[in-house]
């Protein structure tokens, strides 16, 4: 049950996640729909009611015979019936259009329901009275029926319709747009689920933590650089939020490098090549400790020697996916691996692990740009602890408690 719960919030994220695509087919299933409306014309309906006359007494016995009602329905939707009706209307209706516009029904043991439906309310009032009156010809005169089934005197018509009941364009439509944009939903949803069945990338913080157990010591909102004006900005006069900063404040804290006047220290930033999201980090923590008084410099090449003067000097190294190397990049007082929501693998990030452990480098911990929107999840806790643990943290109430 607990697999099987997971899997709906698991598919649940998904659905929220490409809720654009979602409701792009939606809205194509709703034009569909109202143009499928506007082909079907919205039909009107009229009825007609057709009372029996008592059946006929035996005076031999004097008993009252007995009626089918069942035999009436079948003679009045039988296809002599509708066929001559549709021929009696001004213009003529194929007999299988009368049958599909006609039904007919058994109110009480002696009245029949006559409905019949057309593209007018004048066309499906004639329709109504067209099978009535043929209907009481078959059974007041010598027509011959299958079998000679109810032949009767005295029917009469009841109630003839003089108003007919729908029609209405907008409900019409409405109905087939609403109609086109369930299913519109439902086909993108399915759509969405198909194609995120097989995605392995990692998107919540607690299974990028699992992938290689490592803690998620911070979440960020990257800052977007796409052209060289926007590195420009970022290094010289990028100001993060009060939120971004917070963030960016608690990754420095945890690795102990926001301490002021301390001997000098360094920190690498693993990111993977083409995580274009990740890789402002660097840059964006240095701006951080510049803010809150500590002298930082960014070191991009491996041979590049940071400046003396620096208390802090970031070192940003990006590796390739399906083979990182870590040779040769200097080795630093601490090390991060930046990677965003949804971009990397299970694989991919446990390749980087093994490949810094062949480097004698210990990573610190990991930092997630631009976390899944859905995530609830803080990536802290071991999955062994979230298995036995009775309290566990989350990122909305800070404890969650397990019901008794």
């Amino acid at each position: 049950m607990s697999a099987q719960q997971l899997d709906v919030k698991k598919s649940w994220r998904a659905i929220r996640r490409h809720r654009l695509i979602v409701a792009a087919v939606a809205a194509v299933g709703l034009l569909g729909g109202v143009a499928y409306g506007v082909m079907v014309p919205a039909l009107h309906s009229a009825t007609s009611l057709v009372v029996l006359p008592p059946p006929p007494t035996s005076d031999s016995e004097k008993t009252t015979g007995v009626q089918s009602i069942d035999t009436q329905v079948f003679i009045a939707e039988s296809e002599p019936v509708l066929k001559s009706a549709g021929q009696n209307l001004s213009p003529a209706l194929p007999t299988q259009t009368v049958r599909d516009r006609v039904k007919v029904t058994a109110v009480t043991e002696d009245v029949i329901q006559i409905d019949a439906k057309g593209t007018t309310a004048a066309q499906s009032i004639r329709l109504a009275n067209a099978v009535a009156d043929v209907y009481l010809v078959f059974v007041t005169t010598d027509q011959n029926l299958p079998g000679d089934l109810g032949k009767k005197t005295g029917a009469r018509v009841l109630e003839r319709p003089t108003t007919a009941r729908g029609g209405n364009v907008a409900i019409h439509l409405g109905i087939f747009g609403l109609l086109g944009a369930l299913i519109g939903a439902v086909a993108g949803s399915i759509g969405v689920l198909a194609k995120v069945r097989g995605d392995r990338r990692l998107r919540l913080r607690d299974e990028i933590a699992d992938a290689v157990a490592l803690p998620v010591l911070a979440s960020v909102t990257s800052y977007r650089a796409t052209d060289v004006s926007d590195w420009a900005y970022l290094l010289e006069h990028y100001s993060p939020t009060a939120v971004e900063a917070w963030s960016l404040r608690k990754t420095l804290h945890h690795l102990g490098l926001d301490v002021k006047g301390g001997g000098p220290v360094s920190l690498t930033v693993l990111s993977f090549a083409g995580d274009d999201k990740a890789l402002p980090l660097g840059p964006q923590l240095a701006a951080l400790a510049t803010s809150i008084g500590i002298s930082t410099s960014i070191v991009v090449d491996s041979h590049q020697e940071p400046p003396g003067d620096s208390a802090l000097s970031i070192h940003l190294v990006v590796v390739d996916r399906e083979a990182p190397h870590l040779v040769g990049a200097e080795h630093t007082t601490n090390t991060i691996i930046a990677l965003s929501s949804g971009t990397v693998t299970a694989e991919e990030l446990a390749r980087l692990a093994v490949a810094a452990a062949t480097d004698d480098r210990n990573i610190d911990g990991l930092v997630v740009t631009d976390p899944d929107p859905t995530d609830r999840t803080i990536g802290r806790v071991s999955q062994s602890t979230r298995r036995s643990a009775s309290r566990l943290p989350t990122l909305l109430t800070g404890t969650a408690r397990r019901t008794k």
